[in-house]
């Protein structure tokens, strides 16, 4: 029963970084185990395990939803997210291999591919490639563990911005702009241009979220 329990788990954390549970979206015990097949012991379980990491969020008399952060928390977030990915991106230009390169190219033609379609799921999904793909390239296990666990959380909110008419193609240009620093190594300027680009999204989503009717 644990190890169902584990599973869902990790199945629910992938379905809230990916953006496929949004935030304020509500977990229903029974449809969650008609979904997966499994009684609603394990769901139970798997549900109060991501309560207490901070992933859900319980209401008086309405059950366990995909929890929804304060402006104050998503600019915390962003902020020190920002200067863990400028770092990532810093080392990346020390350390770029023909494989990191490799999952580099590949993130941004992924990126490019969805903004010719204006498709911003795909975008959604091809920005985390390419942010992940430099994440590996820092060569550094600590680093990479903390930017996963802040993407669980940091990752439902990333893709808010992509509404705003022309964003997808700004996104884009800075992606390119990043890539060329780290390919040339030039570490500073690559911290500098990653710090920038996520704060200049994380500052728009103050705005965004007020407009939902979130403080």
């Amino acid at each position: 029963m644990a190890r169902v329990a584990d599973q869902l788990i990790e199945e629910l954390k992938n379905e809230i970084q990916s953006g496929v549970l949004s935030p304020g979206d509500q977990l229903e015990e029974a449809a969650l185990a008609e979904r997966f097949g499994v009684s609603r012991t394990p769901v139970r379980e798997a549900v109060r395990s991501l309560v207490e990491s901070g992933l859900l969020e319980t209401r008086s008399r309405k059950g366990a939803f995909v929890r929804v952060l304060s402006i104050k928390e998503l600019i915390d977030l962003f902020e020190v997210c920002a200067e863990l990915e400028g770092m990532a991106c810093r080392l990346a230009s020390e350390r770029l291999t023909d494989a990191h390169l490799k999952n580099l190219l590949e993130g941004l033609e992924a990126c490019n591919r969805a903004v010719e379609k204006e498709d911003t799921e795909a975008y959604a999904a091809a920005n985390l490639q390419f942010h992940t793909a430099i994440h590996k390239a820092s060569e550094n296990d600590r680093l990479i563990e903390q930017l996963a666990d802040l993407s669980r959380t940091i990752n439902p909110y990333r893709s808010m911005p992509y509404g705003i008419r022309g964003r997808l193609e700004q996104s884009l240009e800075e992606h390119v702009n990043i890539k060329d620093a780290v390919l040339a190594g030039n570490g500073a300027e690559a911290d500098f241009l990653m710090r920038d680009h996520m704060m200049l999204q994380g500052q728009r989503l103050p705005l965004l979220l007020r407009a939902y009717g979130h403080e």
